[in-house]
Parts: structure tokens; C-alpha cells; sequence
């Protein structure tokens, strides 16, 4: 089945028309997969519009959308620039808490975040095409300012669907670390593998 990918501009009107299936799939996500994420059904099904407004109005927060027949079957959620490189960077600490100045790196850093694909749109390559609109987004924002892309995206350890797509796309594995109090493993990505000069 046909999906148009859009990456949702920040007007108004754009984040009107979005904002109660970005809320619905969210939410949906986080009900059906907790372990994926970072935050939690309970946490986010207490915010009001306005927080569901301001998420996609963020400024350092991109968000791309896969749509079959007028439903968003895949979204996600890419944070940056970030002040560090995937390197200097942490799978087990929370990207938003970082500041907002991407400092004085050759590199413009994102994070891919809050991915998520609902069941009956998975095995049609749906994801691996809004990572790549994600990576095209990334790198125009980097030859903007004569700077080399790079992204990162944490997974856990035995996540492997997750580990082969994010491989598939690019990214290679640099960080694991086991999660404060749980016996949970995330493993941090990069992409691209090497800090050559990436161009659209």
C-alpha cells in the first residue's frame, strides 16, 4: 500500500492538522511497547493540549510522519543540534535534558528519538524510508552552517527487528551501557560510520 512521508512544518495550521494523530500513536506506542521508551503511558496520557501543541512546535525537535491512507503508521522524533558528538554522547541519558547550543563541534549532531511503527505497517520498509528523509533533513541543516552530519539513535541490546533496521540505514554501534537500577542494556548508534563529509 502506497505512504506519502512528511516532515511536519512548525506553522499553526500544520500543527493542528497533525497533533491529535501525533498524540494517538504516541500514546498508542507507549501503552503497547514500554520498554522502548523512555517515558511512560501514565506519564504522558496526564498532558494537556497545549503540551501535545508545544511538542511539535519545539524547536530543536523534528518531526517526520508516514501516512497510509490518511493514518500516520510511523513517526518520529529527531532532538538537535546537540552540544556533543555521538561519541561524547550516552545511550542510558536523556538527550532533552542537554542544552540546546550546538557548540563549537565540526559536527551537527541529532538524535532520533521516539520512533515507532504500528504492527500492520511494519516489513513494507516504511521506517527506513522516514530515517532516510530524517538523514536528508539532518544534512541540509549541516551544509547550512559548513558543518559535517552525523546522527545517533540508542536501542536496547535485544531489540534486534530495531538493531537490523537502524544497521540497514547505516548506523554502526559505539556505546552499550546497562541502565541506572534495571537490567535493561541500551546500545548507542552513529551514523555514518566514519566523520567524512555527507552531502545531500
Amino acid at each position: 500500500m502506497p505512504y506519502e512521508i512528511i516532515q511536519i512544518p512548525r506553522d499553526d495550521e500544520s500543527i493542528r492538522t497533525w497533533v491529535e494523530q501525533c498524540k494517538a500513536i504516541r500514546l498508542y506506542a507507549l501503552k503497547t511497547a514500554p520498554e522502548a521508551f523512555g517515558s511512560t503511558y501514565a506519564r504522558e496520557i496526564a498532558f494537556t493540549d497545549e503540551d501535545w501543541y508545544n511538542r511539535l512546535a519545539n524547536p530543536v525537535a523534528t518531526t517526520c510522519i508516514a501516512v497510509q491512507s490518511n493514518q500516520i503508521v510511523c513517526s518520529l522524533v529527531g532532538i538537535g543540534p546537540l552540544p556533543c558528538t555521538p561519541e561524547e554522547s550516552s545511550p542510558t541519558k536523556n538527550p532533552w535534558e542537554l542544552s540546546k547550543d550546538p557548540g563549537a563541534t565540526a559536527q551537527l549532531h541529532f538524535r532520533i528519538n521516539g520512533m515507532f511503527t504500528l504492527p500492520e505497517a511494519r516489513g513494507q520498509g516504511i521506517a527506513k524510508a522516514l530515517i532516510e528523509r530524517f538523514f536528508e533533513h539532518g544534512k541540509e541543516e549541516a551544509n547550512k552552517v559548513g558543518k559535517n552530519f552525523v546522527c545517533s539513535i540508542v536501542v536496547d541490546a535485544d531489540n534486534t527487528p530495531a538493531k537490523n533496521l537502524y544497521e540497514k540505514c547505516g548506523f554502526v554501534s559505539l556505546i552499550q551501557e546497562t541502565y541506572p537500577e534495571s537490567s535493561r542494556v541500551a546500545i548507542l548508534m552513529k551514523y555514518p560510520a566514519t566523520s567524512e563529509k555527507t552531502n545531500v
